[in-house]
């Protein structure tokens, strides 16, 4: 083969390849970062456990990080669940507020798990709005962290076998991973790795029902978050892990009550003309909310 003839093969299959997306930098958090959890049923629950926050906290453990939960169960990117009295586009546009005045750094964001009931016919329609809620995002400035939904868990009879199921939630998984890698996001894939397939030993139980996640599930997902975004935690003392918790729960609680009271109709709602006086309460929980982070830092940077 001559010169010439390898030269322009070479600069045939350099132009005629896909160019690959960069992978998004090494995760650096700095104090005063903030990372906001958004999605769905497994957004809000991990809350209640707080491992998710704690791998974090531990793996810049001088670092003064703030967190808060935007998850709203059974929600969907098209913020559905959100609507409340209003239909969910009114939802949306005041979640996409909300997120604007808490002014993130980082949003992890979960979907994808209730979308897939559509099945192959709603995949289109998924990336179109996922698309729309990342260019809302956009403003923000915040990097984006995409997690997968997981695998649903063999539990048995008279539970339904998920495997058809499991398949579709594999399609939006997919998905996921697909613009997280097109768009330099960072990505977790908890469908590949969260639940074992087959099941494994039986007295771990990872979900309660095969979809909701345990105590454990959450701690096992913590750990993929750590592998999958390049984090090294620390190990906390035992006591020193349970005050922790303890605080962590404590503080994602008073911050539900602030902005998801549950009379927010009289509040802020279409009935607040009854109690809406008692809404300048809810800034109040602010101060509370502070204290219990102040005091998780200091817990944790002692290590």
């Amino acid at each position: 083969m001559n010169q010439r003839l390898t030269v322009c093969l070479l600069l045939f299959i350099f132009f005629s390849a896909p160019f690959a997306s960069a992978a998004p930098p090494a995760l650096e958090l700095k104090s005063g970062d903030r990372i906001i959890f958004l999605g769905n049923t497994m957004i809000e629950r991990a809350q209640k456990f707080g491992s998710w926050e704690s791998v974090f906290l531990r793996s810049f453990p001088q670092a003064k990080l703030s967190f808060r939960n935007l998850g709203w169960s059974g929600d969907t990117v098209w913020a559905e669940s959100r609507g409340i009295f209003d239909p969910p586009a009114v939802g949306y546009q005041r979640m996409i507020k909300q997120i604007n005045d808490l002014k993130p750094n980082y949003i992890l964001l979960g979907y994808g798990g209730n979308e897939a009931f559509a099945g192959k016919a709603g995949l289109s329609a998924f990336q179109n709005q996922l698309q729309k809620l990342i260019s809302d995002l956009k403003p923000t400035g915040a990097k984006l962290i995409f997690i997968s939904p997981h695998r649903y868990e063999n539990e048995g009879a008279p539970l339904p076998d998920p495997k058809s199921h499991n398949q579709d939630l594999k399609l939006y998984a997919d998905i996921l991973q697909q613009t997280a890698e097109q768009g330099d996001h960072y990505f977790v894939d908890f469908y590949s790795q969260l639940i074992p397939e087959p099941k494994g030993d039986p007295g771990l139980e990872w979900t309660t029902n095969g979809i909701h996640l345990t105590k454990g599930g959450y701690e096992r997902a913590a750990g993929i978050i750590a592998v999958d975004l390049g984090l090294k935690p620390i190990e906390l003392s035992p006591a020193v892990a349970d005050e922790v918790t303890r605080l962590t729960f404590d503080k994602n609680r008073e911050y539900f009550y602030n902005w998801r009271p549950q009379n927010i109709t009289y509040l802020l709602g279409f009935r607040k003309h009854e109690q809406g006086q008692n809404a300048k309460e809810l800034p109040q929980f602010i101060p509370l909310i502070e204290a219990k982070e102040a005091a998780i830092h200091s817990l944790v940077s002692s290590h």
